[in-house]
């Protein structure tokens, strides 16, 4: 038996429980690493993305696993930011939107611009397509980039063209919640859909990109007893690239 913690920390199996729980509380309460499953914040994020996520951002939280709690609250998302929340229909899920709306905003969709607070937000065209080459040659054909401005910075996002823009019919945030959208707008299930994000739910800032795997354009591909193997493609412009 350890005659004192020191010695504790000394053997092998206090070293394993000490770094063990050094990483559950380093991922719990400092930074974590998700990977982008869908679609719905293309451009700026893609599917196979691998990000870092600060949940130092806006809270210490406490740092047991599966609990989102805050210790002490630091600061509020602000619009502009790219967050990852609990689903709010559904908790054993994390979704990461952009944060468009904050308390007490009124949030509305004109044929296809976003208004707040009964301002369009401003939006340019963007002319250079090389972010979506490695989309199919559909969507690479159809859509249309766009620079918008909801923060303080610019961000990139996609429209396809259609016989009827959408709108939106104009809502308030509610206290202590936030209004999220996906930068991919036409192909986005966010809050326009499934309502507001309590505050309290959002787990952290998404902050850069760490490894970026293509698995629609591999390496190769082969069909091995009926499943499809695939390598996929490394997209080594995407690594360390910072989330806007």
């Amino acid at each position: 038996m350890w005659k004192s913690f020191k010695d504790f920390c000394r053997s092998p199996w206090g070293s394993f429980i000490l770094a063990i729980s050094a990483a559950i509380i380093f991922r719990q309460s400092v930074a974590s690493p998700y990977k982008i499953p869908s679609g719905s914040m293309i451009p700026t994020l893609k599917i196979g993305d691998f990000i870092f996520v600060n949940k130092l951002s806006y809270a210490l939280k406490l740092p047991i696993p599966y609990v989102n709690y805050n210790i002490v609250e630091f600061d509020t998302p602000k619009r502009g930011d790219v967050v990852v929340f609990i689903y709010p229909h559904d908790r054993s899920l994390d979704f990461i939107k952009r944060v468009v709306g904050l308390p007490g905003d009124k949030i509305e969709v004109r044929d296809d611009i976003l208004y707040i607070n009964d301002a369009p937000v401003n939006v340019k065209s963007y002319s250079e397509r090389s972010i979506i080459g490695d989309q199919s040659e559909e969507v690479q054909t159809l859509v249309t980039l766009y620079k918008e401005k909801t923060g303080t910075a610019e961000h990139l996002i996609m429209q396809y063209p259609k016989a009827i823009s959408d709108s939106f019919d104009p809502v308030v945030v509610p206290k202590d919640h936030l209004f999220a959208m996906g930068d991919n707008r036409d192909n986005s299930r966010d809050s326009r859909a499934w309502g507001f994000v309590p505050i309290k739910d959002v787990r952290g800032q998404a902050k850069f990109i760490w490894l970026s795997l293509d698995f629609e354009n591999p390496y190769f591909s082969a069909t091995l007893f009926g499943n499809v193997l695939a390598f996929p493609r490394i997209r080594w412009d995407r690594f360390g690239m910072k989330i806007i």
